[in-house]
């Protein structure tokens, strides 16, 4: 309850502070110049929107919202420096890039097939009881089915997903055009 009104506060702020210059974006008023790169009000209000979303306990004050400025401005003085020093340009910082553009690539993917599996998966009546009477067989003392029953569901939903989105990495890999050079990789 508290995070919704101080939402809505930091919405009013920075309505209110929109409204003073009408004829301009957020995104086109300039709230600091750091040498050549202008930080601009759009930019600090998504961070400190992004501030009061992590710490839901929060207070977006006058002072907070200098102190975030304040951090914004060494970030980019420090990226300013780094990209002076062409660490930017350096071998490992773009493999790094590439691992991690990969790696949420890969995670976008599959989030975004799981959730399109998952509509298409139903778990019986029957699944539940099976699976509530094999833990029931292996443990001496076990809560009721009635308690049990979404927690066992949950379970065999995700286990329904797990081997439907391997089937599908299965499904693709099959019908890859793969080429391996079995000599050059086990060359000694």
């Amino acid at each position: 309850m508290k995070k919704t009104f101080l939402c809505i506060g930091v919405v009013f702020l920075f309505l209110s502070l929109l409204s003073c210059s009408p004829e301009q974006k957020a995104d086109d008023e300039i709230v600091a110049r750091i040498n050549d790169r202008a930080l601009t009000l759009g930019e600090c209000q998504r961070q400190m929107a992004m501030a009061v979303d992590l710490h839901e306990d929060y207070k977006l004050t006058q002072e907070a919202q200098g102190k975030i400025l304040e951090e914004l401005i060494r970030k980019e003085i420090l990226i300013q420096e780094a990209k002076r020093l062409h660490l930017d340009r350096k071998e490992n910082f773009v493999r790094a890039i590439e691992r991690y553009w990969e790696s949420t690539l890969i995670r976008n993917l599959m989030e975004m097939k799981g959730e399109e599996l998952s509509q298409r998966i139903l778990v019986t009546e029957d699944e539940i009881r099976a699976v509530y009477n094999e833990t029931k067989n292996r443990k001496t003392q076990l809560e009721p089915l009635d308690e049990l029953r979404d927690e066992i569901a949950r379970r065999i939903r995700e286990d329904k997903k797990t081997a439907m989105l391997r089937d599908w990495i299965d499904d693709l890999r099959r019908k890859a055009a793969v080429e391996i050079n079995e000599g050059l990789l086990y060359k000694r």
